[in-house]
């Protein structure tokens, strides 16, 4: 029957049990691809991934799998109570891996309305690139867990900064073999230009050495080879240079520009850099400020707690100490009069037996004197006698009654008192407790309130200045546009115009080249009156940006947090 029971009970809790295992940690990411195009200078181009793998291993064992959507977005959800690997990676791009750890979270909090999340700002996928050593994405890039501290599931804020230094070093790298490939190519084009073939060949091949399959390199090679084969055609010449021009121009243009998004992008991550440290040392000083204020009162608490329990024990310590006082001080006085009742009565008895000594020896002298009345005499004293000894027990008898019912009365009496203030102490005991908890309930709720005050205005206070920031930013950026399209106009204005003055020097020379030519011959035929037909000129090719600035300004800001892979911090 016991094991009946305690198999009954064992189901009851299973339910239970399997239920704060349920939980899950919700994570959600996003992933995009990074194209790297080459020529005479670097193209980047970024986009969302639809299709990446996202795999969730515990040790060797593949616990779940699922692909990024169209969007480049996903959401996995990882078990509790366990330390996992999640695995993104994509076809001929670095796989990157990420440590979540679900242990330590307390029982207390485990229940149907726990349901933990976490965002990783995002995995920005790319191939690798020759000679770069990618050993750092061999171990997780950030760690996850359960901060106590912070009651939420969280990163390792040291392990995270680590990684980031080892991927910035990897960036490093990547940019400086780029800016070599770079460098070889734009010797490249310099030495085409001016036709030395032989080392234009030279300076192509070392760049397709340094990063294989771009095409930029390959076309150049023909054109070097055409170069090598002697093909002087002087208008084909005329183009390439003009091409060349033209490629130098866009270049310069291109650098120029990439230059100043390169600068803005450094000076905007600096700015958020240093605004992120701002608030991560102004969130952790209120934390800290907090935990000091409610370990203090915590402490006061406690401290106040534990002088009133000595209070009380020191109280209720004297009134048990008085009280078994007075019981022994009464059984002593108890004592006493017992004694002195005990002595009187043997006094009583002695006194009487002389008496009676003293009767019997005259009685035996009167007897002896006077034999007849010997008799009369005893009998007499006899009968009396056992008359006063029979009143005497009686006496003796019903004092001692007596004695025993008022001994009970008083001991029935004592005990009454003392249950009763037993019962005064427990029930002025309870009283103090049950006020002294409404005290500190009432206290803690007061800190309480105070404290959830002091945050919405710290809070209310941040998103004004998170505001603030944001217009002041968006104020910035259209200045800048602004600028940008001051700039262009200016430069478009002053090409034209030098287009303009050219063609009026050209004009001028022709007309008075013409005036010369006719000044020199001996007599004209006839004058001309028609008006020296005007060369024709072309308009000053201004390059075009491939991308408008609020386009270039929107990709900078897309890929502007993230290094190989973005973080929120």
């Amino acid at each position: 029957m016991i094991k009946k029971a305690y198999y009954l009970y064992f189901l009851m809790l299973l339910p239970g049990a399997l239920f704060c295992q349920s939980w899950k940690l919700e994570l959600t990411s996003n992933v995009e691809l990074r194209t790297l195009k080459l020529s005479n200078k670097a193209e980047r181009d970024e986009k969302e991934l639809g299709g990446a793998s996202i795999s969730l291993y515990q040790g060797a064992t593949l616990v779940k799998q699922v692909k990024s959507n169209g969007n480049g977005d996903f959401m996995i959800e990882v078990p509790a109570n366990g330390d996992f690997i999640l695995v993104v990676s994509y076809q001929d791009c670095n796989a990157k891996k990420f440590s979540v750890n679900t242990m330590g979270v307390p029982k207390d909090l485990e229940g149907e309305n726990f349901k933990p999340e976490f965002g990783i700002g995002g995995f920005l996928m790319a191939k690798a690139l020759p000679g770069i050593d990618y050993g750092i994405l061999n171990q997780p890039l950030v760690k996850i867990k359960w901060i106590a501290d912070r009651k939420k599931f969280d990163h390792d804020e040291s392990y995270t900064d680590k990684i980031l230094d080892g991927l910035g070093r990897v960036a490093e790298a990547e940019n400086k073999l780029i800016e070599q490939f770079l460098e070889e190519v734009k010797q490249g084009d310099a030495a085409l230009k001016k036709n030395d073939c032989p080392l234009a060949k030279t300076k192509y091949e070392k760049a397709m050495s340094l990063i294989p399959g771009q095409a930029y390199p390959k076309d150049q090679l023909v054109k070097v080879g055409l170069c090598l084969k002697g093909n002087d055609d002087s208008v084909k010449k005329e183009q390439e240079a003009a091409a060349a021009k033209l490629a130098a121009e866009k270049a310069a243009a291109d650098k120029l520009a990439l230059d100043k998004l390169a600068k803005e992008k450094a000076e905007k991550e600096k700015l958020e850099a240093e605004k992120i440290a701002k608030e991560k040392a102004a969130a952790d000083k209120v934390v800290a400020e907090k935990a000091a204020a409610d370990k203090l009162a915590l402490d006061k608490l406690a401290k106040e707690k534990a002088d009133k329990e000595k209070l009380e024990a020191e109280k209720l310590a004297k009134e048990k100490a008085a009280s078994e006082k007075a019981i022994a001080e009464k059984a002593v006085i108890e004592k006493v009069a017992a004694d002195k009742l005990a002595k009187d009565k043997a006094d009583k008895e002695k006194v009487e037996a002389d008496k009676l000594a003293k009767e019997k020896a005259a009685t035996e002298k009167t007897n002896s004197e006077k034999a007849s009345a010997e008799k009369a005499a005893t009998d007499k004293l006899a009968k009396e006698k056992a008359e006063k000894e029979k009143a005497d027990k009686l006496a003796n008898e019903k004092a001692a009654s007596a004695k025993a019912s008022a001994d009970k009365a008083e001991s029935e009496r004592l005990e009454t008192e003392k249950a009763n203030a037993n019962k005064a102490a427990a029930e002025k005991i309870a009283a103090d407790k049950a006020a002294k908890e409404k005290a500190e309930a009432e206290k803690i709720a007061a800190a309480k309130l105070a404290s959830d005050k002091a945050l919405a205005e710290k809070t209310k206070k941040e998103n004004a200045e998170k505001n603030a920031n944001a217009k002041a930013e968006a104020d910035k950026k259209a200045k800048e546009k602004a600028e940008a399209d001051k700039l262009t106009k200016e430069q478009a204005e002053s090409e034209k115009k030098k287009a303009e003055e050219e063609k009026a020097a050209k004009e001028k020379a022709d007309t008075e080249k013409t005036a010369l030519e006719k000044k020199a011959e001996p007599e004209p035929a006839k004058e001309s009156t028609s008006t020296p037909k005007k060369e024709e000129t072309k308009s000053p090719i201004i390059p075009k940006e491939s991308d408008s600035k609020d386009e270039k300004a929107k990709k900078q800001k897309k890929g502007s947090s993230k290094h190989t892979i973005r973080q929120k911090l």
